[in-house]
């Protein structure tokens, strides 16, 4: 049995590239490792990652080939909208399944790359259209955000994507529009239009963005996104995801996260899973307090009772004077 180098032990690497190392193609075949793509190995006990296919897949692609479309959106953790906190971020990528198609764009006149589990592109990149990603080439969120318009994304999940960015970039909504310019009459500039009018800043969220969606279809007033409500004195006691002050009015959107829960005895000694619903019902009775009216919203009404979820808002706007 052949020794294997550290060097072929970190990561994948070519058949070519163990051969010149003295490692012959069928000392590689046996059950130890892994084929991620035809003349590339890896170590089977290696996770695998979108990360790791895609740094196989590189090994392998032509040297312009840039990841692109919905591969570009993981690897870059795009469509979460990080935040800082206690030096750690509070959203990671969602892990695409094993097996996931990747997505690879080439400038014009190069072979777009196609096989089991990758889907070529032929692009035309400009300056800043392309940015390192752990060793990757990969498009840039902006140009992204415009590639998946093109191949038919929604409108919705594209108002998600430039929210998400704006909630990480202060800069997202100019970057976005420039892009978008330079976009001219390419494939799905509407809806790239539509989708930046609609998006916003500061939103934590996708589900935010999709309850925020479906209060303006319905007509009602434009709500502040994730503005601080304040006792008399200026103490910050709730910083609801939607709001209208004018009418004290608040909409939360509550995930999976606020129904956790623990007995006393983990409270008493620090345990405790559901302070984030203890939080949440001090905060509650404190706005109360103050003549505001907070409604909160989870997944069933977002996707199952959009209707009624308008309609409880309106119902409350309408009872504090809003002209709905």
């Amino acid at each position: 049995m052949y020794e294997i180098p550290d060097e072929l032990a970190r990561g994948p690497f070519t058949l070519s590239r163990a051969a010149e190392l003295g490692i012959p193609a069928r000392a590689l075949d046996g059950a130890r490792f892994a084929r991620p793509w035809p003349g590339v190995r890896v170590r089977r006990e290696h996770p695998d990652t979108l990360l790791e296919r895609c740094q196989a897949a590189a090994l392998i692609l032509p040297p312009s080939a840039v990841f692109s479309h919905a591969t570009a959106l993981h690897l870059g953790g795009w469509d979460m909208p990080w935040q800082p906190e206690q030096g750690r971020f509070r959203y990671t990528a969602r892990e695409l399944a094993p097996g996931a198609t990747i997505h690879v764009s080439v400038p014009a006149g190069i072979a777009r790359p196609h096989g089991k589990g990758i889907a070529g592109h032929c692009f035309t990149p400009m300056e800043g259209d392309i940015v390192p990603r752990d060793g990757l080439q990969v498009t840039s969120p902006w140009r992204t955000w415009c590639d998946l318009a093109a191949t038919g994304a929604g409108e919705v999940d594209l108002v998600i994507l430039a929210d998400a960015l704006r909630r990480r970039d202060h800069r997202a909504a100019e970057s976005l529009r420039l892009r978008l310019d330079a976009w001219g009459c390419g494939r799905g500039v509407r809806v790239l239009r539509t989708a930046l009018a609609l998006s916003r800043d500061r939103v934590d969220s996708a589900m935010e963005t999709r309850l925020r969606l479906i209060f303006a279809a319905a007509g009602l007033p434009e709500p502040e996104v994730n503005r601080w409500v304040r006792l008399p004195d200026g103490t910050p006691i709730h910083r609801p995801d939607l709001s209208w002050p004018r009418w004290r009015v608040a909409a939360d959107y509550d995930g999976r996260h606020h129904f956790d829960t623990d007995d006393e005895e983990d409270v008493r000694f620090g345990r405790a899973s559901d302070w984030r619903q203890r939080a949440d019902n001090t905060r509650r009775d404190q706005l109360d307090d103050i003549g505001w009216t907070l409604r909160v919203f989870t997944s069933f009404d977002v996707y199952r009772r959009a209707d009624l979820a308008a309609e409880r808002i309106r119902t409350v706007l309408r009872r504090t004077g809003a002209p709905v």
